[in-house]
């Protein structure tokens, strides 16, 4: 016994940090779904689609790590690091940076809507406007429709 690390526990060692890692990317890429859901109110069914999204590509992408950094051997604690890392980041980061970029896009809208607030009067009525004929047309549709 020499007292150095195996390297087998060594490359283990450093999947894990990998794995980690990656969990943490994973719930930032998360967060900003959560940024942009501040921002565009979603409903049920949007949210749904986005969520069923992200988690597909979650499970590619932690297929994809343990297929290159394992020969495509499942390790638990490779899921266990995932696991880790994501509600490392839920937990501690993740308000921040939410709070953080909110904070800096409401700043740009802001800015937007002042620099070109002249135009938001007119394209605001036009937008109301739209928004009834679309309306009309819709229950006119769903009118049809119930007649057939």
């Amino acid at each position: 016994m020499s007292g150095t690390v195996s390297e087998a526990i060594t490359s283990e060692g450093s999947l894990l940090a990998v794995s980690f890692l990656f969990g943490v990317l994973l719930m930032l890429l998360y967060d900003i779904f959560r940024i942009i859901r501040h921002f565009i109110k979603h409903g049920t069914v949007l949210t749904a689609v986005e969520d069923v999204f992200y988690w597909l590509l979650c499970a590619v992408g932690v297929f994809a790590l343990l297929y290159q950094e394992n020969g495509g051997l499942l390790r638990w604690f490779v899921i266990g690091g995932v696991a880790l890392g994501m509600l490392a980041e839920n937990s501690f980061i993740s308000p921040f940076v939410i709070r953080f970029f909110v904070r800096i896009l409401r700043w740009c809208i802001k800015g937007f809507h002042k620099t070109f607030g002249v135009f938001g009067k007119p394209l605001k009525k036009v937008s109301m406007f739209l928004k009834k004929e679309l309306k009309k047309m819709k229950k006119a549709f769903k009118i049809g429709i119930s007649k057939q």
